[in-house]
């Protein structure tokens, strides 16, 4: 017996591991995405052509990679680490440097401690002398914690989230693996994934591995208080893993995981909002332009085509031919991605004086990534279709959107919506309406979300589409753009 688990072992094909991280987990290099539409009288503006503002996003993403260099396993432009610190400084230079007056960053104190995975592995084995196999596109989920460090368990697979009920296996004392194939980005399985992972840890399972099934091998950022150590794989190790288990089983194998974890609770970590102002033509009124400047892995996509896009407005609309009729808060937020620390909440608790003087809330998120679509998997030539979303569903505000989607040919789907999730619930206090297009494709919370998986053309629609939506929203009266 022994002997056929180590054959079974040597011939299931290892996994070809994280590769580099840095690069797309598709060959984009044969995609070109149709050039943007200038229309005639725009040819000079030069601050939003794609070229220049993928300069900015390089630079952004650049803060991500160096702090990968820097050892860190949980690399990005995190709210309370130095990463974060460098990119809000990076961005008071820009401000500065376009013009923008009183340009500041304001810092504030995280309310809860922040949970921070410092190392950790995942290793397979299937017999004392079969070679063991690490899985290094594992990641631990938020909140996931080993008392003791580590744990030694058999494996036993309890199939796919979207099955109808948990299979009737005792998990006692074993890491339980599940599967999930997400539409669009793994944002969309949280419920079930979560709510399944705790029900396998009340029957008594030590942990959960979550095999994400998109493409390539991917680290996931995803998923949060599964009730017991719980961490995601992507598709390559994934399937080294459940082809493992189903290979095993008929010949009695058992196929063991040892999870190591070391994982930390930071108090008071600091966050940080960058902010300039653009002086309209009415000085009493403000729109709020709000960019969260933090993010996850490279984050190329979530969000630095959003912040590199706030750079580029802030250039055009200082320039004296473009002053916007309204006054403008320019916003590079912090602790989107961290618990306890939003940017925008603080941002409106900390400047009062916001309450009455703005009109309206623009949130740039998302807005440039290439299209990825799963079933299968694949990439395409164009941009992610976004969700457009205006809290008070004033047509005023949408008229101007439909209007600028034709215009530029930035890639909204038709029918919006109420649904402004994010960072815009910050801004409620301020009782204006608010505004934003998103989406959470495949790329969202991953390591796959890299440089080269933005759209230059489509930052450039971005860029221009924004720039006209904030130009006539600046002209609009206040009750229409409160007008339901």
């Amino acid at each position: 017996m022994r002997t056929s688990l180590l054959l079974l072992a040597l011939a299931t094909q290892a996994p070809s591991g994280l590769g580099d991280p840095h690069s797309p987990i598709l060959d984009v290099t044969a995609l070109k995405p149709a050039p943007a539409i200038v229309p005639a009288g725009e040819e000079t503006h030069r601050d939003l052509t794609g070229a220049a503002i993928r300069k900015d996003l390089e630079a952004i993403v650049g803060f991500s990679k160096a702090d990968r260099a820097r050892g860190e396993r949980a690399w990005g432009r995190i709210t309370g680490f130095r990463a974060a610190d460098e990119t809000h400084a990076w961005v008071l230079q820009q401000f500065k440097a376009a013009g923008l007056r009183d340009a500041e960053t304001q810092t504030y104190t995280a309310t809860q401690p922040t949970w921070h995975p410092k190392s950790w592995s995942v290793k397979i084995s299937i017999g004392p002398d079969a070679p063991i196999v690490v899985l290094e596109s594992a990641f631990p989920t938020s909140g996931s914690q080993l008392a003791q460090g580590s744990l030694d368990a058999p494996l036993v697979f309890v199939g796919a989230t979207t099955d109808a009920a948990l299979p009737d296996i005792d998990v006692t004392g074993k890491v339980a693996v599940q599967t999930l194939h997400p539409a669009g980005g793994a944002f969309s399985e949280r419920t079930r994934t979560t709510e399944r992972a705790r029900e396998l840890a009340k029957r008594g399972a030590v942990a959960v591995l979550n095999v994400i099934e998109q493409a390539g091998n991917m680290h996931v950022r995803d998923f949060s208080n599964c009730g017991v150590p719980c961490f995601n794989l992507g598709t390559e190790d994934g399937r080294f893993l459940t082809s493992m288990l189903a290979r095993a089983k008929p010949l009695g194998g058992l196929v063991r995981a040892a999870i190591r974890l070391d994982t930390e609770l930071l108090p008071d970590l600091k966050g940080h909002n960058t902010i300039g102002v653009v002086r309209g033509k009415n000085d009493g009124e403000m729109v709020i332009i709000n960019a969260h400047a933090d993010g996850w892995f490279d984050a190329a996509g979530d969000n630095g085509d959003g912040l590199a896009v706030l750079i580029a407005l802030a250039r055009h609309f200082s320039k004296p031919e473009h002053q916007p009729e309204r006054t403008l808060l320019l916003v590079a937020s912090g602790g989107h991605h961290g618990g306890g620390m939003n940017g925008p909440g603080n941002l409106v608790t900390m400047n009062p004086q916001l309450k009455g003087k703005a009109v309206l809330v623009l949130n740039l998120e998302h807005i440039a990534q290439l299209r990825f679509q799963n079933d299968p998997f694949r990439v395409e030539a164009s941009e992610q279709p976004m969700g457009f979303g205006i809290s008070n569903e004033a047509p005023a505000i949408a008229e101007v959107a439909k209007r600028g989607m034709q215009r530029y040919g930035f890639a909204l789907r038709p029918n919006f919506s109420n649904s402004i999730a994010g960072d815009l619930g910050g801004y409620a206090p301020l009782g204006v309406p608010r505004a934003q297009a998103i989406h959470s494709g495949p790329m969202y919370h991953t390591s796959g979300d890299t440089l080269d998986t933005i759209s230059t053309p489509g930052l450039e629609r971005a860029a221009r589409f924004y720039a006209f939506f904030v130009s006539e929203i600046a002209r609009i009266d206040r009750n229409a753009l409160q007008m339901k």
